[in-house]
């Protein structure tokens, strides 16, 4: 018998074949695929999301133990899971272990210090949501530049002026200063759609070389260059510890006050207070935020009533087909291990 696979049905995939698509695996390589159902108490997309946040926020070791993969991890040597957290007890009872295989670009779903600590390597989905959180990023950008989301709301409402609150600010890109904090597999993406309408891009990543930077055609800045000098501002670094409230107070006090604020990354990464009071008191132009601190926004939540934001329901890496996309790179990932007994994607 070859390697058993567990895959792990959850409610995103429930009355699907999708993860079907993993039983290729048997047929070319003789694998062991077993499906098992996974939040079997989950029925409905609110208690879904709520959910995910929890597992995003807390980790995997929040939610309920589920019994069938405690059992079937047992002499599992993969298992695959798309939204489903995999616990500390699930991994400590896996005895042949050797990969945990993430349907995402995160991995919140798993504890990665004690696979680390058994041997186990993590697999993502690196750039699964690339081309759609880019493309939501530039629409998100003009949205909130060009008043077209407000105009929408307006003539729904038959009201059919363009006296806009941001009229001052309601600009072109071209020749302007779009600075992208962080510059990976989105903010690249984001950088070269931003050079094509001809807007000086500025980067603030201390990942990459300057040299790299500047060879591609972008200008290489610190963070406080950035803030001061850039037009409009979106993020896209992951959050971590280090990176939790990188635009704080100061950040905010160096902004321009035509700069827009743009968050399709994490909510985290900006402290919320400063981004409050930068808004309320026009400190700033205004923002297009698809990431919030509290989801769904409470009824008093300022942000549902300030008439200088743009504001979506954590959508940007929506699209029809992300879980194609998604099932592609983690097959090419699974079938390079099994022809060339070596893992790609590794995040640990």
């Amino acid at each position: 018998m070859g390697k058993k696979i567990v895959v792990m049905e959850d409610f995103t995939v429930r009355g699907t074949d999708n993860m079907k698509a993993f039983d290729i695996l048997a047929e070319k390589y003789g694998a062991q695929v077993k499906h098992i159902q996974v939040e079997k108490d989950i029925t409905d997309e609110k208690a879904f999301a709520s959910m995910f946040l929890n597992m995003e926020k807390n980790g995997p070791d929040v939610l309920p133990e589920e019994d069938e993969l405690l059992q079937e991890i047992q002499d599992a040597n993969i298992v695959i899971s798309h939204i489903s957290p995999i616990s500390t007890k699930a991994i400590h009872s896996a005895r042949n272990l050797e990969a945990v295989c993430i349907m995402r670009s995160g991995i919140e779903n798993v504890n990665a210090d004690s696979c680390r600590e058994r041997g186990i390597k993590i697999i993502n989905a690196p750039g699964r949501l690339a081309v759609p959180v880019s493309e939501f990023t530039v629409g998100l950008i003009i949205s909130e530049m060009k008043n077209i989301a407000r105009s929408h709301q307006r003539m729904q409402a038959h009201n059919f002026d363009n006296h806009f609150p941001n009229a001052q600010y309601s600009v072109n890109l071209k020749g302007k200063n779009v600075g992208l904090v962080g510059c990976g597999m989105v903010g690249s993406r984001v950088a070269r759609i931003m050079k094509a309408f001809e807007a000086n891009v500025l980067i603030y990543d201390p990942y990459l070389p300057a040299e790299k930077i500047a060879a591609d055609g972008y200008r290489p800045v610190s963070l406080e260059e950035l803030c001061a000098q850039s037009d409009v501002i979106s993020i896209h670094f992951r959050l971590t510890p280090e990176t939790k409230g990188m635009i704080g107070p100061a950040q905010f006090a160096l902004m321009k006050p035509n700069c827009v604020l743009i968050n399709t990354a994490r909510a985290g990464l900006v402290d919320e207070a400063a981004m409050m009071d930068a808004l309320k008191n026009h400190k700033i132009a205004g923002a297009g935020l698809d990431v919030f601190h509290e989801e769904p926004l409470t009824d008093s939540n300022p942000l549902l009533s300030m008439d200088n934001v743009t504001i979506t329901n954590h959508m940007a890496g929506h699209c029809a087909d992300i879980f194609q996309m998604t099932l592609d790179i983690m097959l090419g990932a699974l079938e390079h291990y099994f022809e060339t007994g070596e893992w790609i994607h590794v995040v640990n």
